[in-house]
């Protein structure tokens, strides 16, 4: 079985790109996020970073806790694979998983990542998007306060652990996926992740309807906690129409902002700075 973890910020298109590469007829349907798996595998990292005595008394090693943890971690992902019908391979995400992604790797060597990443303007223009619809409804989230700062730092935080490693192996495993090249020419995008995976989608049709599994998106729509963050697009097929959407949604100040605060970021990744101005 291919274990493949669809990661990056939240609003970069990894519920996007999880629902698509989801139409694959081995893969499992797409469904909620792996927000159990991230809890174990941040269980392990909590307990790693800080193994002494008291968890000396109970593992020995940190070898053996690597093997525990593996093991609880891969039951995990063994029971998930049967309620989903034991699907040839198992495609995952969870946006503060990817926090773990480092851990994870030392626990499922074999497993395959796919980091979403997208113009971080747009992805914090859509975080205030969903901050507005939280305050118009009383929720209290981040997102709620429209702290550019805050929010740029945010969206930095998730790319931060796994480009921190330098280890060769867990980078092997490691995929770049544009959000704006995923939505242009999800064609030659999935023949780029057919590449890094071994796995083939030719049998998606990446213009065509996309099938939700399990996400029902008119519960979401209704759901008040869920609500905030579903927009237009959620559910449809691939669209291009969110590039550039922060020209309509921040201010000049705050592009300013998230330019400064993401300068390193928009260099390694190709953007271009005042894209949509």
């Amino acid at each position: 079985m291919a274990y493949l973890f669809v990661g990056g910020s939240q609003r970069t298109g990894t519920s996007l790109a999880q629902q698509l590469l989801c139409q694959l007829p081995n893969a499992n349907p797409y469904l909620y996020e792996a927000s159990y798996l991230r809890q174990l595998v941040s269980c392990y990292s909590e307990t790693r970073n800080n193994f002494n005595r008291n968890h000396a008394s109970y593992f020995g090693t940190v070898q053996s806790l690597r093997n525990f943890s593996s093991g609880v971690v891969r039951a995990f992902l063994e029971n998930a694979s049967g309620r989903l019908g034991s699907p040839e391979h198992l495609i995952l995400k969870e946006p503060h998983l990817t926090l773990y992604w480092p851990w994870l790797f030392e626990l499922i060597p074999e497993a395959m990542f796919l980091m979403m990443v997208r113009d971080p303007r747009d992805a914090i223009a859509s975080m205030v998007q969903v901050g507005e619809r939280q305050r118009e409804i009383g929720q209290n989230y981040l997102f709620v306060n429209r702290d550019i700062l805050q929010l740029s730092r945010h969206f930095l935080s998730f790319y931060e652990p796994a480009f921190a490693v330098s280890d060769d192996e867990f980078r092997n495993q490691l995929a770049v996926v544009h959000y704006e090249k995923l939505v242009t020419d999800p064609v030659q995008t999935l023949s780029d992740i057919a590449g890094f995976t071994g796995l083939s989608f030719d049998q998606i049709d990446p213009f065509g309807e996309l099938d939700n599994g399990l996400v029902s998106v008119d519960a979401n729509a209704n759901s008040r906690m869920y609500a905030p963050w579903v927009t237009d697009v959620s559910g449809k097929k691939v669209s291009r129409q969110r590039i550039g959407n922060y020209a309509q949604v921040l201010t000049a100040a705050e592009v300013v902002i998230i330019e400064r605060e993401c300068a390193d970021f928009l260099e390694w990744f190709g953007y271009d700075r005042r894209a949509a101005s």
